[in-house]
């Protein structure tokens, strides 16, 4: 455990010392300021979280493969992952001390994000069971996101391909729910399990569903699974 948690903090101090950090939250922070004062501040006791957490979706959907797509591959760039084979570390302590530093950073991005609620709370009426069943979704959105971006990551040597691998891989499952209405029977039923975009939609209506719950753990799982089965299969 101490050898992930060191991984770990590695990690999240690699983000501040490289421009990628400042990138994100600049953008992230702007759009959605930008968008919240546009569209709230005229009219705030009616106010809610829901759109503003839609668009921090969308727009973490686009900076997610920035954030893990140097995860992996920059280690196979610079040749030190052969060093981490030699180390005491396990392949699934690498996979996981990766997987939660990049969870670190997503983590600091949701607290300063709770500005938004906050201001909702102090000067507006928002619904409060839906904007915190809102707020659930997006952290197990970007759980599951990052865990793609950690799969990506094993699969390039280049954090540019890394980065299209992930996004691509991100699309894919956000836009399942548009091929399922393409394809009829169990098979569109199947497809339509698989969208991500299909499982937000309970959490910002204010539903707490177990299966949208266990769908983005199970994602999360089944991604940081086969990024250490990849690395094992490379080491061999």
């Amino acid at each position: 455990m101490n050898s992930i948690w060191s991984i770990a903090k590695r990690e999240l101090r690699n983000y501040f010392v490289s421009p990628i950090a400042y990138i994100i939250l600049t953008v992230f922070f702007v759009i959605c300021g930008l968008f919240g004062y546009i569209e709230y501040m005229a009219k705030f006791q009616y106010a809610q979280l829901v759109p503003i957490m839609g668009l921090m979706t969308n727009i973490f959907m686009f900076l997610s493969p920035m954030l893990t797509m140097r995860l992996l591959s920059e280690e196979k760039k610079q040749g030190t992952l052969e060093l981490l084979y030699t180390s005491p570390l396990t392949i699934t302590g690498i996979v996981l001390g990766k997987y939660l530093g990049a969870l670190l950073f997503f983590g600091l991005l949701f607290l300063i994000s709770l500005e938004f609620p906050i201001f909702l709370m102090l000067y507006g009426k928002p619904d409060v069971p839906v904007m915190l069943a809102s707020m659930l979704g997006f952290i197990l959105f970007g759980g599951t996101l990052i865990a793609m971006g950690l799969f990506s990551s094993s699969l390039a040597e280049t954090q540019i391909v890394s980065a299209v691998i992930g996004f691509a891989l991100v699309l894919i499952f956000w836009v399942m729910e548009f091929f399922s209405s393409a394809v009829s029977g169990s098979v569109g039923n199947w497809l339509a399990t698989l969208s991500l975009s299909k499982h937000l939609e309970s959490f910002n209506k204010g539903v707490l569903d177990g299966g949208d719950i266990f769908f983005f753990l199970a994602m999360s799982f089944m991604f940081i699974f086969l990024a250490i089965r990849r690395l094992e299969w490379k080491r061999w």
